[in-house]
């Protein structure tokens, strides 16, 4: 099998980026301007929910009656960027395809926890399934490697409590996150700005939501015993 070259892997890794990149600028770019636009349960919204009004273009979009929340452009963003990368477009490449999908996710994910809880907007539901979906992106683009020697065992494996035995007893694993943690403190700048930049964004989140320190929290303890586990190898 030809070894890729470093072009082909930092090509591969451009599409990831795009995704995550455009998910959370279109999740904290739509939030915001509900917040600001006052949209989640205006009048209109009222209005259109007890049949006073059938059209409404404004803060809110009212056509035959409907209320159309931005999750449904999410939607067909999503829908677009799968038709791109599945059937290709002479308009559209699959650069393009991942902006679409990663932007229609985060529209998507703004009302997950409105759909989840029948109407509540500002159900903490869709920040903790946001930063959820998020944490995964984020883990694609920056720690694939580990991720794959972590499937390789899995794979290996025919019980549950010997597979976490043998991913902890492999000196490979231990070795693969060792070397991502020395390549995580030699990372671009781009990477520590973009990272910097979304520790402000949580904190300024939990402060307006305080609710979602306990979450927070839980997910920190998880993965520190996750990674514990894994150091204790070296022992």
């Amino acid at each position: 099998m030809p070894k890729q070259d470093s072009g082909d892997k930092n090509e591969s890794r451009i599409k990831p980026f795009l995704i995550t990149i455009s998910y959370f600028i279109s999740f904290l770019f739509i939030r915001i301007a509900v917040i600001i636009s006052g949209s989640a349960g205006a009048a209109a919204s009222v209005a259109a929910k007890e049949g006073e009004i059938s059209f409404y273009i404004g803060t809110n979009v009212i056509l035959f009656g409907y209320h159309i929340h931005h999750f449904y452009f999410g939607v067909i963003l999503i829908c677009i960027a799968g038709w791109v990368g599945i059937v290709g477009s002479k308009y559209f490449n699959r650069k393009h395809a991942a902006l679409m999908y990663g932007a229609g996710l985060g529209l998507f994910m703004d009302e997950i926890g409105l759909l989840l809880t029948w109407g509540d907007y500002w159900s903490s539901l869709s920040y903790i399934l946001s930063l959820f979906i998020g944490g995964i992106f984020l883990n694609i683009v920056y720690f694939p490697s580990f991720w794959r020697e972590v499937r390789k065992n899995l794979k290996k494996q025919t019980y549950s409590h010997w597979m976490f035995k043998r991913i902890f007893s492999n000196e490979k694993v231990v070795e693969t996150a060792d070397e991502i943690s020395e390549k995580t403190s030699k990372t671009e700048r781009v990477s520590l700005v973009f990272i910097g930049i979304l520790f402000i964004i949580i904190g300024i989140l939990v402060l307006m939501y305080p609710d979602l320190v306990y979450y927070l929290v839980v997910v920190g303890f998880l993965m520190q015993g996750i990674s514990n586990l894994v150091r204790a190898r070296e022992y």
